[in-house]
């Protein structure tokens, strides 16, 4: 029983090889059934997860959701807690495509439940807050993402910047993007495609929408289509504006090294606050989690970089 326990609680802490070497020795000590009904959960959720992401890949939104939903049913205590919330997530960014951004939220919302403080579900949220009308909601959701890491994704300062301009458009301003059930980042393929398939539900002739809603269809789409205009609809005056919320500073922490006749300068590279790095003081954000096997290669490369130029070529990863 000990081996079942101790496997189970790496298990809810997504170390699934550690998990799985606990099971093993569990097994030899005896005919466990309880580890082998929980290791074929943990195989089967796995496999439909793979399924549902090679349909989500290939555009099978609806397929995809279903298996998404089958993975999460078969494991309804989530044993698994953080692969659940990955499927949440994952089922989140399906949502998403299909424009059903509520959908998507709540989805959202689950897999930072399931896995409080995870960077990436806090990111998909913040898209999804400012695609459902939440603007001041959405911009504080990713000033945190930014704080806990600039170089997280190279659309953070885009969709920061369609967050300040957005909260500052007029209350009624009509959203394109929601009358169409577009995500914010659409490319023209996907509004042309959205538009064809608008057009045949929304037609005078096939349905009870009246012309008035087809009329406000091709105004949308006329207006999606033209860079220029997309371009000050989304972003405004902060088309050019740097967003960086990320170098404010902040001393809520002053016990590791003596700060009261000392500079910036003067404290140790490695230091929390040395050129005010991650933020650990904001509360919402603990680390990004990327698995077992961590970030990419070419994202570590990219952070490097990035730290090099803020701190200079010497900078010492800590």
């Amino acid at each position: 029983d000990a081996r079942y326990w101790r496997g189970r609680a790496l298990l809810r802490l997504g170390r699934h090889a550690d998990a799985d070497r606990q099971f093993q020795e569990g097994l030899k000590q005896g005919d466990h059934q309880s580890i082998k009904e929980l290791q074929e959960t943990v195989s089967h959720v796995e496999e439909l997860k793979q399924r549902a992401n090679a349909l989500y890949k290939d555009g099978n939104l609806d397929e995809a959701i279903q298996l998404f939903s089958a993975a999460i049913n078969r494991d309804a205590d989530c044993e698994d807690t953080r692969t659940v919330a990955t499927l949440y997530y994952n089922r989140s960014a399906a949502w998403r495509r299909k424009g059903e951004f509520e959908k998507a939220l709540d989805d959202a919302n689950m897999a930072l439940a399931l896995h409080p403080k995870w960077t990436k579900a806090l990111y998909r949220r913040g898209i999804l807050l400012l695609e459902c009308g939440r603007y001041a909601e959405a911009l504080t959701e990713l000033k945190v993402v930014q704080r806990a890491d600039p170089t997280f994704d190279d659309d953070l300062q885009d969709w920061l910047r369609r967050a300040h301009n957005w909260l500052a458009k007029p209350k009624h301003t009509q959203n394109f993007y929601k009358f169409m059930s577009l995500p914010m980042d659409a490319t023209k393929e996907d509004i042309k495609k959205q538009y064809r398939r608008l057009c045949l539900q929304w037609h005078p002739d096939k349905s009870d929408g009246g012309r008035e809603r087809f009329e406000q269809l091709q105004v949308a789409h006329r207006f999606l289509t033209d860079d220029a205009q997309r371009e000050e609809y989304d972003f405004g005056i902060w088309t050019d504006r740097p967003a960086r919320h990320h170098t404010k500073k902040r001393d809520k922490v002053k016990d590791s090294w003596n700060d009261k006749n000392s500079t910036e300068e003067d404290a140790p590279r490695n230091h929390y606050n040395w050129g005010d790095r991650h933020l650990i003081e904001d509360e919402k954000v603990e680390s990004i989690y990327w698995g077992e096997e961590g970030c990419p290669a070419w994202l570590r490369e990219k952070r490097l970089e990035y730290q090099r130029k803020q701190f200079g070529e010497d900078y010492i990863v800590p």
